[in-house]
């Protein structure tokens, strides 16, 4: 079966735009992987040609006139309609690919850029990524499954982080509400609120009033300061008993396993009333 996948270029110039398109055409429409194009030239028109049809992927430069694609990278993953889409950014400067990842993309390349690298990339972002479709990726609130983090989430980032060398930190917290009542919203979107951190982060719905934060590019002090923040301001609303918290460090963790340190970290927590991080008590 021979299946379309869409991709989005955003490049305010012509000469690269036309250089990807033949690149792409070259390598996908003569085999079973059928790839259709849609151009921008800047990220404003990238966001209004994406809510006409979502792409699977966006090929994003990062300066460009009128919206840049920073700024259009953070609103598209603002929005859980693209949650699925692969976004990768497109950069003259090194110092510019902690931006893009910051800003919700999943990879970068710097200009100027070997087509047949791009190719790979492009292709693995495409075709290698078919779990996405498995699960919904989002709940209301822009909160993951815990099944949609570890097929898709976790792994990848992980990789990413040894890869560049770059800290990676997972946040677990469970509440104690007051009143037990599912149905009271208003404590159920105080804690999403305060939950929601760097568009880059994840935030998952771990299980019955626990919850997780995969904080990319976070070291394991700036983990705790956001832990700290968070008991500080539950303690101080009056629909909460307790709050305890699990942090766990990708550079301490004993064999990179992220989540059972974290686990470990929260009965830790829970036992203790103190924040956790890779199952010591920090104060």
């Amino acid at each position: 079966m021979r299946t379309e996948k869409r991709v989005l270029i955003v490049d305010d110039e012509v000469d690269v735009r036309n250089t990807l398109i033949r690149g792409i055409q070259r390598k996908f429409n003569k085999t079973n992987k059928l790839v259709s194009i849609t151009e921008a030239s800047n990220g404003q028109e990238a966001i209004e040609l994406a809510n006409l049809s979502p792409p699977d992927l966006i090929l994003m430069d990062v300066r460009m006139p009128i919206m840049n694609g920073l700024k259009a990278c953070r609103l598209l993953r603002n929005d859980t309609k693209f949650a699925a889409t692969k976004i990768i950014i497109l950069t003259c400067e090194i110092t510019e690919e902690s931006e893009g990842l910051l800003s919700g993309a999943d990879d970068y390349v710097i200009k100027p850029f070997d087509i047949n690298t791009l190719l790979i990339r492009i292709e693995r972002g495409l075709f290698q990524s078919n779990v996405v479709n498995k699960f919904t990726p989002a709940y209301l609130n822009g909160l993951l499954s815990k099944e949609c983090f570890f097929d898709i989430c976790l792994n990848f980032e992980v990789a990413r982080a040894k890869r560049f060398q770059h800290p990676l930190s997972l946040l677990l917290l469970k509440v104690s509400p007051k009143d037990i009542d599912e149905e009271n919203k208003e404590s159920q979107e105080f804690i999403l609120k305060l939950l929601k951190r760097r568009l880059s982060d994840k935030v998952i719905n771990w299980g019955e009033n626990t919850f997780a934060i995969l904080l990319t590019e976070t070291t394991a002090d700036d983990a705790a300061l956001v832990a700290k923040h968070i008991v500080s301001r539950v303690d101080n609303s009056p629909d909460f008993l307790r709050t305890c918290v699990g942090i766990a460090n990708l550079e301490d963790t004993i064999t990179d396993n992220l989540v059972v340190n974290a686990e470990s970290s929260l009965k830790e927590s829970v036992r203790t009333g103190d924040i956790t991080l890779n199952r010591k008590a920090i104060h």
